[in-house]
Order: structure tokens, then sequence, then C-alpha cells
């Protein structure tokens, strides 16, 4: 006799197939009560990308749940009011599309995994109105919110540049209407890395207004900024006047301009960093060295890393053999005029009873026009030179990994591209040390 199966018993025997939950997933599901309608829209338009991208550079499961916890609980709010039929509460200058978050990935040569960052324009319901027309209060009530709760930020350093660069509310309307075509219109954005041990706060301030309303250059507000924040670790005096007078051997129309200031968000010591963003115009290797030694001025072990690793870049990039760097081959324009770059001056205090001598290390912005039109031209450049360097892990799933990040997304698409600057740098700890910054061009999705 022939047994029977019944469609119920058939059902029953049959184990449903289970789809992993992602770590997005899972923090959406246990946080989803904390958002408002505002907050869940941020965290749905950031919140994927970030994931995907901890877990391609290596992040273990327990590194990618807090990183997401925390994104969960402090990013989204501080974005400020959603888009309403597609009109922007404020809009951000931060990124070219106009993105209010920018991701990056850090690669060191002498390290297997890599390092998460990103960098968000604080804003609130207040951003953009008369009370607040520049956004300068959103960024310090979100840090001194986090203060409360995350061990190790500090503010100090903070306020003495806001108050450095400040503009009074009722002189803001004038200010605008002097500040240059194209001018950067965010007064101060937050970034993070995101480390295996903790959190990394840094938040980087525009010259810009404070410059207009006092009649002066960028170059003198950022200066006469730092000189406030010497302290009993000592005097960045040394390394500032490294950077002015080389940026003073230029003529007045040629001279590079320090477009932003940046800081960590941490309490004064003897590594306290302070950064200055020098924009230059550049389309030659001979230039890039200069810019980057400031003429000469700086030397040492770990500024030679940086000059061979430019050498070594700019050959890989335009195809010159690293062992015959002629003049002609130094001074050939790989760019066309008008090309640019920016250098950041990465300044340490010196105690005030040693010498006197700059203490900075230097790291090269290029924006990702330099590598090639479209991310999939940009991301072959970026692999060759991850293959070259021993990480060929890396090179075979860099584009992979980014249309994982951003599926909805095409790496092919010119003038779209979600690359905006690669940076380089070699430090003795790190070997080669470059970032690859992200924007995930959203405003396309409002």
């Amino acid at each position: 006799m022939t047994e029977t199966v019944t469609m119920t018993e058939t059902m029953t025997m049959i184990e449903p197939v289970r789809v992993a939950e992602t770590v997005f997933d899972q923090v959406s599901r246990e946080l989803q009560s904390e958002h408002d309608n505002d907050q869940s829209f941020w965290w749905d338009m950031f919140g994927q990308s970030l994931a995907t991208l901890l877990k391609t550079a290596g992040y273990n499961e327990t590194g990618q749940l807090e990183n997401m916890r925390w994104f969960h609980r402090w990013v989204p709010r501080s974005l400020g009011p959603r888009p309403v039929n597609g009109k922007i509460h404020y809009p951000s200058t931060m990124t070219m599309d106009g993105s209010p978050l920018e991701y990056s990935l850090n690669w060191k040569e002498k390290k297997p995994t890599q390092l998460i960052r990103f960098t968000a324009e604080p804003m609130s319901h207040e951003t953009g109105r008369p009370i607040d027309a520049l956004n300068r209060a959103a960024a310090r009530n979100l840090l001194a919110s986090m203060a409360k709760e995350i061990p190790g930020i500090n503010l100090n350093r903070f306020d003495i540049l806001i108050a450095a660069t400040h503009v009074p509310e009722d002189k803001m309307e004038q200010v605008q209407s002097q500040l240059p075509p194209g001018h950067v219109d965010m007064r101060v954005v937050c970034a993070y890395d995101l480390e295996d041990g903790g959190l990394i706060a840094k938040c980087y301030l525009n010259p810009e207004p404070r410059a207009a309303y006092d009649g002066t250059s960028t170059n003198t507000v950022a200066f006469d900024a730092v000189s406030k924040c010497d302290g009993p670790h000592g005097s960045y005096d040394a390394s500032t006047e490294a950077v002015r007078s080389y940026l003073n051997s230029f003529d007045e129309s040629e001279r590079p301009k320090i477009m932003l200031m940046a800081i960590d968000c941490v309490a004064d010591s003897p590594k306290s960093r302070i950064k200055l963003y020098s924009q230059s115009p550049i389309n030659t290797l001979a230039a890039a060295l200069d810019r980057f030694s400031l003429g000469g001025r700086l030397s040492g072990p770990v500024i030679e890393g940086g000059l061979e690793a430019i050498r070594s870049f700019w050959c890989h990039r335009f195809g010159f053999d690293r062992s015959n760097l002629t003049p002609e081959i130094l001074n050939e324009e790989c760019m066309p005029a008008g090309s640019w770059m920016l250098f950041v001056y990465e300044m340490r205090p010196v105690k005030h009873d040693q010498k006197q001598e700059p203490e900075i290390e230097v790291k090269m912005h290029m924006p990702a026009t330099w590598l090639g039109q479209t991310d999939t031209e940009i991301g072959q450049v970026l692999s060759t030179w991850f293959e070259k360097n021993g990480h060929s892990h890396l090179a075979s799933r860099y584009l992979n990994d980014l249309a994982l990040a951003f599926p909805k997304l095409d790496l092919n698409q010119p003038d779209a591209r979600i690359h905006t600057y690669i940076s380089l740098a070699h430090t003795p700890k790190t070997g080669l040390y470059m970032t690859t910054y992200y924007t995930p061009r959203v405003t396309q999705f409002y």
C-alpha cells in the first residue's frame, strides 16, 4: 500500500529559507522606536551604505554593531529636517552635489584592514534662519550632547576656533554679499574616525566668512586663530611661521589659500593637532613636491617618505619611470591649467623649553578627477596601486565593494562620481597612507 503525504504534512517537513539579518536590519529593528520621521529618513538614506562599508573594510561583527548603534544614536538626529517634496531645508555645500554626509575609506600599507570614517554637516530647524544664518550652532550642540555620554570629547579648542571665526548675526547678510563666487557656505562640519577601540571626533571650520567680515585674507584669520591655541603643552608658532613664510613667498594673486582649519575634539595634550588645508594651483610634479615640503622648509624622514609617496603615485598615475625623473618630467604639465590640490599641514605643539622648530606632517589631497572621469576609471587606478603595494585582496574587490555600498549609483556615469578626493601621505608606522572619499549623491533621491 502506498503511503500518502498530505500538503499540510509536506509544508511542515520543509524548513523555511531564512535570510540572514544584516547589521543594518538588526540595528533598525532594535532601535526603531528612537527615531522621528526626519531621523528615520536620514537613517535609511545613509545607514545602509555605512553598514556595507564597515563590513567590506574588515570590521568584525561586534565592531560593526557598535559603530552602527552609535551612528543610529547620534547622526540622523543631527542632520535636521528631511527634504519635503524635494525641497531641502538647508543646502549643504560640503560636497559638490549637496549631500550633507561624506564617507571615506582609509588604507594603510602596513595594515590588512581599512578604517572607515565619515564627515557630516550638522543642522537643525534653526539652520539658515536669522537666528543661525550660517549654521554655527548645530555642531556645538551636537558635540556638547555627545561629550556627556562619550568619554574623551572635549570642546575647549573648538570654542576657541569658533570664537576666532565668529561673525555677528546682524552682519551676516552683509558678509554673504561680499563672499566670492563659488564660495563654500558651510561654517563647521564634524568628522568621525570609527576606530576599533572607540570614536575620534574632529571638526572643520571655514575661515572665509570671518575674513570677509574683517576685510582680510583667510590665511590671516587662520594664523590668528591658531595662535590662540597655544597652551601648557607648547606653542604652534614655529609651525605656523613655516607655513606663513612659504605662502607669503607667492605673489598675492597666486598665493595658496587656507580654506579650512581642523582640530581633534580632545583635551589639550602634546599630541593635539591643528590642521590647515591650503588650496593651490598644481599641474606638475615639481609644484606638488614644493607645496608638500613648504619649499624645503620641512625635512626629515617623515617628510621624505611623503615626497617619495607622491613621486611613486605620480609615476603610477601618469606612466612615468620612477628611476628617470628628469627635470623635464618634473615640470611636465600633466593636468590642464587651473587644476588644483589641497595640502594639509598637520601641526603639533612644540614645548616652550625646546628649540622652536616646525612640528608638521603633511598630506596631499587631489580631486578624484585627477584619476579619471568615472568611478570605474578611478577605481582601476586605485586597484592597480593597491596591487602594486602588496594589497592584492583589496585590489581585486575594490570596485565590487563600492558597488555594494552604493547599489543605486552607476559607476560608469561621467560627471556623477562617488569619489570626491584621494589623499596621500606616508608615516613610519603606517607606511603608505591613502584615503578615498565618497559622496553618496543622495540629493537625486530626495
